[in-house]
């Protein structure tokens, strides 16, 4: 059995254990990131636990979460490093907001704002074989999100692209509230105004083209995997294209947040934050 340092809550190193890498890298590299997900951050993976190709990332990804007892709940789309990736949002902790949301995170949690889209209905994988990203206006409504990350890995560890990837970019959760209005492609290239809000005051804006543009080419890409793995989209689940805001910091206190994108219906939530674990 080998082992990998990390930090621990009050100090040292803890050693946590990722069975023989030997037998099979994915499930000893799933169960590693599934560990530091209760608790503090790792310092890298071992050199034959790091994924090489992004098709090992993504089954990483999974396997994390059926680690987890988790399924996806949604995905995020982007490029990072180069690579056009798709990541899955757990289930467990995707919430489907109204006018107001609450949330408990980890300390050193993080907050973006999102533009996304959640499915009204099922689609089948037969469906997905001839899914076209045009297909989705029909299908899902436009939506408010905001995003939680909690990194896996220290600030000073050792990863590549692929190792971010596989951690799903440090995805802890999300909250998403949708506006039944018609909404188009272009829309996602070019969202309306973003404001971002913290008690009552603005720590955030956006106007102009989004960082992910095209997303059409990242829908296809996402479509793609799917098919690869011959999977199906669930009625609720989201898809959402990375930040308009960047990643601010969460307040060891917490706070309330209010994200609003003009003409759609604005999220709220309030955050608290977690005793540190340990």
């Amino acid at each position: 059995m080998s082992r990998v340092l990390r930090p621990a809550p009050k100090g040292g190193l803890l050693q946590a254990p990722i069975g023989d890498a030997a037998l099979n890298p994915i499930e000893s590299t799933a169960g590693l990131l599934a560990w530091a997900r209760r608790g503090p951050a790792l310092l890298g993976l071992p050199e034959e636990l790091r994924p090489g190709s992004l098709e090992v990332a993504e089954a990483i990804q999974h396997e994390t979460l059926a680690v987890l007892s988790d399924r996806a709940g949604g995905w995020k789309l982007g490029r990072h490093g180069g690579h056009p990736f798709s990541a899955p949002l757990p289930a467990s902790r995707t919430l489907h907001a109204g006018e107001e949301a609450s949330v408990t995170l980890p300390p050193d949690s993080l907050i973006e704002m999102e533009i996304a889209i959640r499915f009204r209905a099922a689609v089948p994988p037969a469906a997905v074989a001839t899914l076209e990203a045009d297909a989705l206006l029909g299908l899902a409504s436009i939506a408010v999100l905001f995003e939680f990350v909690h990194s896996r890995f220290a600030p000073d560890a050792v990863t590549g692209p692929l190792d971010r990837i596989a951690d799903c970019l440090a995805n802890h959760g999300a909250a998403v509230r949708t506006t039944p209005l018609p909404w188009s492609l272009a829309m996602l290239d070019n969202p309306p105004a973003v404001r971002l809000s913290q008690d009552g005051a603005v720590i955030a804006r956006h106007e102009g083209p989004h960082v992910a543009t095209p997303v059409g080419a990242l829908i296809e890409a996402w479509i793609t995997r799917l098919r690869r793995e011959t999977r199906g989209i669930a009625a609720g689940e989201v898809v959402t294209f990375g930040s308009l805001t960047g990643m601010l910091p969460i307040p060891p206190e917490g706070a309330r947040y209010e994200g609003k994108i003009e003409g759609l219906e604005p999220l709220r939530c309030t955050i608290s934050i977690a005793p540190p674990a340990g």
